[in-house]
């Protein structure tokens, strides 16, 4: 049974849903990155962290690739962080255990735990030169200051409910390849 989670903290902001603040958690270890308000934007494609916790998150990620065959590839603009093999990446998989899990953990004033866990596929794409880019973006640098976003590419094979009658967000694991039986 897939696991599903429900935020009785939902607050409807500005034509967005946010929770309690969150804290960054870089492969289920603590980074520092703590008191993240994120509003859900389903209508984002991208991640957007402030520049703090992404620049953080990113200093952590290449801490971690140190030794590892992936470089920074800088010609590739697709995004604004991506890094290249030897060969062209053909799918996430490959090189999965390059990168750790990402985790969103927010707390809300009851003191409930809720985990938005990412694996690699969820925050990093292939750009069509096969080299392999972060999703998350700089949300400073987009003009968003201090605001972070989560759009779709978190929200990959998730279903996601909005419930605004119980003002509740949730969400639970799906394959999203697949149409519901009905």
């Amino acid at each position: 049974m897939a696991a599903s989670f429900v935020l009785n903290f939902m607050i409807y902001f500005s034509s967005h849903y946010t929770l309690g603040p969150a804290e960054l958690l870089l492969g289920g270890k603590r980074t520092g990155i703590k008191g993240l308000e994120f509003v859900f934007d389903s209508g984002s494609s991208y991640t957007y962290f402030n520049a703090e916790a992404y620049q953080s998150m990113l200093d952590q990620m290449r801490m971690d690739l140190v030794g590892k065959p992936l470089k920074d590839a800088p010609e590739d603009n697709e995004l604004a962080v991506c890094w290249k093999l030897a060969k062209p990446i053909k799918t996430v998989r490959d090189i999965n255990s390059y990168f750790k899990p990402l985790t969103l953990k927010f707390t809300n004033s009851n003191s409930k735990n809720v985990q938005l866990e990412l694996t690699p596929e969820d925050y990093l794409i292939i750009s069509k030169h096969g080299n392999l880019c972060l999703g998350i973006l700089n949300g400073t640098e987009q003009g968003l200051g201090n605001l972070n976003v989560i759009g779709d590419i978190f929200l990959q094979d998730k279903m996601v409910i909005y419930d605004n009658e119980r003002e509740q967000l949730g969400w639970f694991s799906a394959n999203c390849d697949r149409l519901p039986k009905s």
